[in-house]
Order: structure tokens, then sequence, then C-alpha cells
């Protein structure tokens, strides 16, 4: 992996703070406990978050799941984080809650003659080892020099599942659990895959807040 960043980012709230304000309606205080859950599940605290409440929520996320943080990043910009994670993490359910649909979408997508966003020839990968790379991630078990790679083919794959028939519709009924903004938009895979790549690079950089 590469040489490990300092990520630039806001100031933290401690652990008591975090733990007490879930669901608060402050927007301030609601991108804090988004920054520093995605920023501990990633591994790194900082003076107000320390490496201890770090270990004691990736232990938690590893032992009860990612849902019980993710909902933290829903209302995130997709240009930080939380936002990236929400987008990795909306991905991650449908894969795990509809399987061979999203298996399928992929085996189409991968037949298309052209596959937006990608420059043929286009070597594709298993959608399944890049779904294992995203739990990695999503359990906590990974680190912010992994996020340019694991953010990137997670956009890779978004944009071979838009290329089949189906185009770039996601989610499309408003009942459904995982209907949200980013899941129900006009163009969604592709919509989010362009902004998974930007974070990416913003990843690369060390300038991904």
């Amino acid at each position: 992996m590469a040489q490990s960043k300092t990520p630039r980012r806001p100031a933290m709230l401690d652990a008591a703070r975090a733990d007490a304000i879930v669901g608060d309606e402050d927007p301030a205080a609601t991108a804090a406990v988004a920054h520093t859950a995605a920023w501990a599940l990633m591994g790194v605290g900082d003076e107000t978050f320390t490496d201890a409440d770090v270990a004691r929520l990736r232990e938690t996320v590893r032992t009860s799941g990612v849902d019980t943080i993710a909902h933290v990043w829903s209302r995130s910009p997709e240009f930080t984080l939380p936002g990236a994670l929400w987008r990795v993490y909306l991905l991650h359910e449908w894969y795990h809650r509809d399987p061979l649909l999203v298996a399928e979408r992929y085996a189409e997508g991968s037949r298309a003659p052209i596959i937006q966003g990608l420059e043929a020839p286009v070597e594709l990968r298993s959608l399944s080892l890049i779904m294992e790379e995203v739990d990695s991630l999503l359990r906590g078990d990974l680190t912010d020099d992994d996020l340019e790679y694991v953010l990137s083919e997670a956009s890779r794959a978004m944009r071979v599942l838009a290329a089949g028939e189906a185009g770039a519709l996601w989610i499309e009924d408003p009942a459904d659990p995982l209907a949200h903004r980013v899941t129900m938009r006009h163009s969604a895979l592709l919509v989010t895959a362009d902004e998974l790549d930007v974070a990416a690079r913003e990843a690369a950089v060390g300038t991904l807040d």
C-alpha cells in the first residue's frame, strides 16, 4: 500500500459526545459525528478521540456490523470521507441483499461494448473480489492508505453495473429500505461512480476530509 499520509480533517468530538449525539438534528454536530465515525473506522483518531476509542469503535463494527454507525453518514456530502463511505455502504448493502441480481447486472455490463468512464480495452475483476475489499474497508480492517484503491474499484464496479440493459438506474421503489437521494437520482450508478472517483483522487493526495 502507499506510504502513510496524514489526512486533513475537521475537529472531532470526544467519544462520549459522539455516542450521545447520534440522531442529533444540529447539522454541525451531525457532521462532526459522521467524520468521527468515518476516520475512526480507518484507524485514525486525534487528541479528543483516543487510540482506545478508535479500537473500541472498530471492534464494535467487527462484532456488530457497520450498520451500527453507517446511518450517521447518510447526509454527508460526496466530497467527504463519510460521504464516500456512505456511498460504498449503499453498494455493499445492495450486493449482500440481492447478490444474484447484482452479479447478473455486473456480468451483463461486462459484456457491453462500451462502459462509460472506462477506456477500452477494459480489464474487469471479479465482482466478488471487489466486494470482499469493500467489506474489509467497512469492517475496519483497512486504513486510510487503502482508500484510493478501494474507492476506485467500487467506482469501476458501479460503471460496469450501469452498462447493462437496466442502465444506470439503481433503486426505483421509494419504499425500498435502500431508497435514498443517492440511490434514486437520475443515472444514480454513474453519478455515484463519478463521486467515488473524485473521493479516490482526494484520498490519493491526503485531502479527503
